[in-house]
C-alpha cells in the first residue's frame, strides 16, 4: 500500500490518498483494522465478497466522518480499496453536511446527489486504478468549487494536528472570541467531535505514529513524549481508541507484520 501525492488545488482538502489492493486467488479472509486519526475520507471499494463492519455491508462508494471507536473490515479475496483522507474540516466545507451526523458512520454517496451517483457507476466501470482515482479527484474539484472552508476551523484544526496536543483547549478557544459552548458547537458541527476529544484523538494518533516507527525504548518514553501526565493516562487514553493496550498492540503488530496478514491504518 502507497500514499499518492498530488499538487492541486485540492490540497486544502486532501490530506493524502491510499490505495490498499491484494489479488488475492485464495479466497483468504482479510482483516483491516483502522484507528482515529483526526479525519474523513472519501472511499470507494471493489471486492469480490463486498466489505462488513460487524455485519452491515458497506456501499461500494462512501464518505465516512470522524473515527472514534475502532474499526474492523472484513473482506474475502480480492480487494481493492481507493480512500482520499480529508482534512477535518472538508465534510462539511466540500459537502455541507453537519459533521458530527456522520460520527463513527458513513454516508452511501449513491444517495448524496445524483451526480455522485452516476461517479459511483463510472467508477465500477472503469478500466483502471489510476482512471478511478482521476475520476474522484473530479467529483471532489466539482464539490471545491462551491465550496467554503471556515478560515478559523481550518487554521485550528491544522495547529491541533501539526502540534500533536501540546496545546489547552481553552487557550484556542479564547483565541476566537466565542464562548466555550459557542466553540464546542461549532467546531463540533464542522469537525464532527468536540474539541477536547479531538484534541485525544490528535495526542493518540501522535502516539501510535511514534510506536509503529519504532522510536522509543520504553512505553513510558511515548506517553511522556506525546505530553500523557503519566503512563496509565496514556494507557487509558489508548484503550479508548483501540480497545486494547499499548503492550497488547505491540505484541500484535509484530505478529501481523510477521504474518503478513492485514493491514493496520494509522
Amino acid at each position: 500500500m502507497k500514499p499518492i501525492i498530488r499538487k492541486s488545488a485540492l490540497n486544502k482538502y486532501i490530506k493524502n490518498i491510499w490505495i490498499l489492493e491484494n489479488h488475492d486467488i485464495e479466497q483468504t479472509d482479510h482483516s483491516l483494522k483502522f484507528f482515529a486519526d483526526g479525519c474523513s475520507g472519501l472511499m470507494f471499494q471493489q471486492t469480490e465478497s463486498g466489505v462488513l463492519i460487524g455485519d452491515k455491508e458497506l456501499s461500494s462508494f462512501l464518505l465516512y466522518g470522524q473515527t472514534v471507536k475502532p474499526i474492523e473490515m472484513k473482506c474475502s479475496g480480492s480487494y481493492k480499496m481507493i480512500v482520499f483522507v480529508l482534512y477535518p474540516y472538508a465534510i462539511h466545507a466540500l459537502f455541507g453536511l453537519n459533521a458530527s451526523e456522520l460520527t463513527d458512520t458513513c454516508l452511501d454517496m449513491r444517495t448524496y446527489s445524483s451526480l455522485s451517483k452516476e461517479v459511483e457507476s463510472n467508477l465500477m466501470h472503469a478500466a483502471s486504478t489510476e482512471e478511478q482515482v482521476r475520476i474522484m479527484e473530479t467529483f471532489l474539484a466539482h464539490q471545491a468549487a462551491s465550496a467554503h472552508a471556515d478560515p478559523q476551523i481550518q487554521h485550528m484544526t491544522t495547529f491541533m494536528m501539526n502540534s500533536s496536543g501540546s496545546y489547552t483547549v481553552k487557550d484556542l478557544q479564547e483565541t476566537t472570541e466565542m464562548s466555550e459552548r459557542t466553540f464546542e458547537r461549532k467546531f463540533a458541527r464542522l469537525v464532527g467531535v468536540p474539541p477536547k476529544l479531538f484534541s485525544k484523538i490528535i495526542r493518540f494518533h501522535s502516539s501510535i505514529r511514534q510506536m509503529d516507527k519504532g522510536a522509543y525504548e520504553k512505553l513510558s518514553d511515548v506517553a511522556y513524549e506525546n505530553g500523557y501526565s503519566d503512563q496509565s493516562h496514556f494507557v487509558r487514553n489508548f484503550k479508548e481508541f483501540t480497545s486494547i493496550t499499548p503492550r497488547a498492540y505491540k505484541s500484535k503488530r509484530i505478529s501481523e507484520n510477521n504474518s503478513l496478514d492485514g493491514f493496520v491504518q494509522v
